[in-house]
């Protein structure tokens, strides 16, 4: 960084001289720390992140919902045959995972031939996986898949979407698949061939040569059916 008066130095980004409460420093991947002004700190910093993204893959824990690299994650599967993906400090706290010989009686208090502990364990981290990534708490409902304007992706419950779409920071909101199921009035269970034979018959009272039809309509029920097959 250039100094150019004791007031003052210069961007390491743009190059102009700034005065010294106004530089910000950013610090990239290989330990370099720049000196960046308003208008150039926001781009270091985008720079930065997709440098270490690119040097060490990311991804997500199920169970914390914070963002770690890839090598510190490790897939474990519960015993309701879920497939859930951990990182360190999360995965000490799945049932039975390093206890070698641990027998379904350990952690008995209630005499029923069922370990209370695990039971816990088990549901909570079922209950992880509707985990709000923005208020970090465990929602019932199934969360929406929200695109911020900066390109960020996050999960969030209802209450937290609202309230980034009054911010203004939702790019795009992806369609809930519980909205999709109610929009072409098929179950959880529904088999694919169903699924075809609801969209068909929802898309045509929905075409807009229909009476009963609308331009947005059409478009809604297409959404639904992309949004389950």
């Amino acid at each position: 960084m250039a100094v150019v008066d004791q007031r003052r130095e210069r961007c390491d980004g743009c190059g102009r001289a700034v005065a010294l409460e106004n530089l910000s420093t950013v610090t990239m991947p290989d330990g370099e720390r720049l000196a960046c002004c308003p208008t150039c700190a926001p781009h270091a910093r985008e720079a930065a992140r997709k440098l270490e993204s690119i040097d060490r893959p990311r991804g997500t824990c199920d169970g914390c919902r914070s963002s770690v690299p890839r090598n510190d994650l490790e897939d474990v599967v519960l015993t309701d045959g879920t497939v859930i993906t951990c990182c360190s400090d999360c995965l000490e706290e799945v049932p039975g995972h390093g206890e070698a010989g641990t027998s379904e009686s350990d952690g008995l208090d209630d005499g029923t031939g069922a370990s209370v502990n695990e039971a816990m364990e088990t549901t909570e981290l079922a209950t992880r996986r509707t985990l709000c990534s923005q208020c970090h708490e465990y929602v019932d409902e199934e969360l929406y898949h929200v695109t911020t304007i900066d390109g960020r992706t996050e999960e969030l419950c209802s209450d937290c979407k609202a309230l980034a779409e009054e911010k203004g920071v939702v790019s795009g909101v992806k369609m809930r698949k519980s909205e999709a199921r109610e929009i072409l009035r098929v179950g959880d269970d529904v088999t694919n061939q169903e699924l075809r034979e609801a969209f068909l018959t929802q898309i045509k009272h929905a075409h807009p040569d229909k009476k009963s039809g609308s331009e947005s309509a059409f478009k809604l029920v297409k959404e639904a059916y992309d949004r389950l097959k």
